[in-house]
């Protein structure tokens, strides 16, 4: 089971524009991959498919019985994950970059921490693994209290909205439509909704955790992927995803009403503030 455990954590904004492009960089993006970069994402790709794990339980989804390979690549998975220093120079490592976060501490034979991918793992991982559909469901099982809105209700969202839910790793390529004025959008509802939710998430970039950070990723997939499909693929706009979803959960409706009657607020606050103006 996941534990809730980084008190404060980069924005989304930060994903897009920082930790991804340093992930690109450091860890790969493609097919053609240094050592170091596929060692890396083997670590990621395990903490993925297996969900929090020590680096010696690691190291075994590697070598399951050969106990010298085992130790020699538990030690190398721990310097990749936490760094190292040589010669008075310390190289960061990937829990630097929060893609890995320290999940629980292990009491087992062989103790220490055990680590997890951070949301912002789950996004890179998203982005440059290439899942099957399968590996996503494996992924979306591991971390379902990560993101309890979107992973939790999985299942559900398969058979309303079928396989178009995996179009969820569209979201690992960082925020979409975080730039307005560069877009030529003609659904004015979704143009209006997506436009709040970057108000809102601007605002809350000082002050987010985890669990703020989960419900920001899910608001902006049921708005992104849901709300507006026929970015995706030609779909008749009178195939409204979003409502099929919500009206089949009424927790889940009742969540996402409260984001829409804020984001009314919003507007008509905004609209006052407008007709307030003098210019006589």
């Amino acid at each position: 089971m996941v534990i809730f455990r980084e008190k404060k954590i980069p924005g989304l904004l930060s994903y897009k524009y920082y930790i991804r492009p340093i992930a690109h960089q450091l860890y790969g993006k493609s097919s053609l991959k240094s050592k170091h970069q596929e060692n890396v994402q083997r670590i990621l790709k395990i903490l993925a498919l297996n969900g929090p794990m020590t680096t010696w339980e690691m190291a075994k989804v590697r070598f399951s019985s050969e106990m010298d390979k085992i130790r020699t690549k538990e030690k190398e998975y721990r310097r990749l994950l936490v760094g190292r220093v040589d010669k008075g120079k310390r190289s960061e490592g990937i829990l630097d970059l929060h893609l890995v976060v320290v999940d629980s501490i292990s009491t087992k034979r062989n103790p220490g921490n055990k680590y997890r991918l951070s949301l912002y793992g789950i996004l890179y991982c998203l982005d440059v693994m290439d899942f099957t559909e399968k590996q996503i469901d494996t992924l979306v099982r591991n971390y379902e209290n990560l993101l309890p809105l979107v992973f939790g209700n999985w299942e559900m969202l398969k058979s309303q909205i079928r396989d178009s839910v995996y179009n969820i790793s569209l979201l690992g390529k960082g925020l979409l439509f975080d730039n307005l004025n560069i877009l030529k959008i003609e659904n004015k509802e979704f143009y209006e909704l997506i436009s709040f939710f970057n108000i809102k998430s601007n605002t809350l970039s000082h002050s987010f955790n985890e669990e703020k950070i989960g419900e920001m990723i899910s608001l902006w997939f049921f708005i992104t992927l849901l709300y507006f499909p026929i970015l995706l693929k030609k779909i008749k706009r009178s195939q409204n995803y979003l409502k099929k979803v919500l009206d089949n959960d009424p927790k889940l409706k009742k969540w996402f009403s409260d984001f829409m009657t804020e984001a009314q607020e919003f507007y008509k606050d905004r609209l006052r503030t407008i007709e307030r103006i003098s210019i006589t």
